[in-house]
């Protein structure tokens, strides 16, 4: 990894060169490889797709679903169990709204509002209970999940990497023991799928979902994968153009997955961006990428850690690092960083129950990405110790 080197396929550090960006959880930045692929389809490709007979439309249709069978092979599925979505929001709600399972839910402590709130919902309208598996050292317990899973669940959703301590779950013994019980996974991954490599056959949940603007892909274009068979028994999340077989005045036939849910006119150009943006990762090496992202995370741990007045919150071999400062809200850290050309997010990163529980009123979050340096880590030291001295 040559961060330096990597750098320099993003037009933004070139508009602007003093800028330390340490915001990549929430989103990260988009190499010119991306941009380019996006500007080039709408330039020479541009249609809609599965539409039209004539050779522009099918070059698009073909183009469209070359990139569903690269994201496919990304994280060793099937082409037809890949669902183009607009975020993981979106795949989230498309599950809750669509998935019909006996049982109660298992949630975590530490989920993100998109992965918590639409199976809340779904509990408060079909009458089931749901429980919360609680944190311990930055990861959900083993213990927890061994207490809370058992013979009346049906449904657990969990982060594969937490948005706030950025540590790795034991998403594996966790899906082991909620199949024992004939429970089903929904496993979040928008902070994983960025920096690790994604083996659903491994990691055997049965729902994945992830987005392409955190993975140096365009935004507007996400994905959910899912099980074949599962994705052949759920109705349709939304019906319209382009996701039937055939219509009458009195009866309707849908397509297959993944097409029965997609529809309308879909993000294509947004699924041909992302499909760059995984050859781009690909590339550059998950397993470098992964090694790389937790390197930077340590530094800046090690540094923030001699100063006096932070307390950190994620634990070693995370790969982005919250962190409080004494005397400051996080808003003011944050303000005083961005003063300093030092991008980071400060407040409850869409997990708010999980900092009730904290009885913390919000942290600051630096996240880094395969472009940032460990002089980017000292960059953001320096601009921390200022936040600390003026506000204690």
């Amino acid at each position: 990894m040559n961060p330096e080197k990597i750098k320099e396929d993003f037009p933004i550090f070139e508009e602007r060169p003093k800028l330390t960006y340490l915001d990549n959880a929430a989103t990260s930045q988009k190499p010119r490889q991306v941009i380019e692929a996006v500007a080039e389809f709408y330039s020479r490709n541009n249609s809609n797709t599965g539409r039209g007979l004539y050779k522009l439309a099918n070059d698009a249709s073909q183009a469209y679903e070359e990139s569903r069978k690269t994201i496919a092979e990304f994280i060793n599925a099937e082409k037809k169990e890949i669902v183009f979505v607009r975020n993981t929001t979106e795949a989230q709600n498309l599950l809750a709204s669509t998935l019909k399972f006996e049982g109660d839910i298992v949630l975590s402590e530490m989920a993100h509002h998109s992965e918590q709130l639409p199976w809340r919902r779904k509990a408060k309208n079909e009458n089931k209970e749901i429980d919360y598996l609680h944190t311990s050292n930055g990861k959900i317990s083993l213990e927890n999940v061994k207490e809370k899973i058992n013979e009346d669940t049906g449904l657990v959703a969990i982060s594969h990497i937490s948005n706030v301590f950025g540590a790795e779950n034991p998403v594996k013994k966790i899906v082991e023991i909620a199949h024992e019980h004939d429970a089903l996974v929904v496993l979040d991954c928008a902070q994983s799928a960025p920096h690790i490599p994604i083996n659903v056959k491994q990691l055997k949940a049965d729902f994945i979902t992830f987005s392409g603007h955190k993975m140096m892909g365009p935004t507007g274009i996400g994905v959910l994968y899912g099980r074949k068979a599962l994705l052949e028994d759920m109705k349709p999340y939304q019906v319209g153009g382009g996701m039937v077989g055939s219509v009458t005045k009195n009866n309707v036939k849908y397509s297959k997955p993944p097409h029965k849910f997609e529809a309308g006119t879909q993000n294509i150009a947004g699924a041909i961006g992302l499909e760059a943006a995984v050859n781009y990762l690909q590339d550059l090496g998950l397993e470098k990428v992964k090694t790389h992202d937790k390197q930077v995370s340590q530094k800046i741990r090690e540094n923030l850690n001699k100063i006096e007045e932070v307390e950190l919150l994620s634990p070693n071999s995370s790969i982005l690092v919250s962190f409080k400062v004494r005397g400051a809200h996080p808003h003011d850290v944050a303000e005083i960083l961005g003063q300093n050309q030092v991008a980071v997010r400060a407040g409850n990163h869409c997990a708010q129950p999980l900092h009730e529980e904290l009885d913390m009123n919000g942290t600051v979050r630096a996240s880094p990405y395969a472009y940032n340096t460990e002089s980017d880590a000292e960059k953001l030291a320096e601009a921390v110790k200022e936040a600390a001295k003026l506000f204690n």
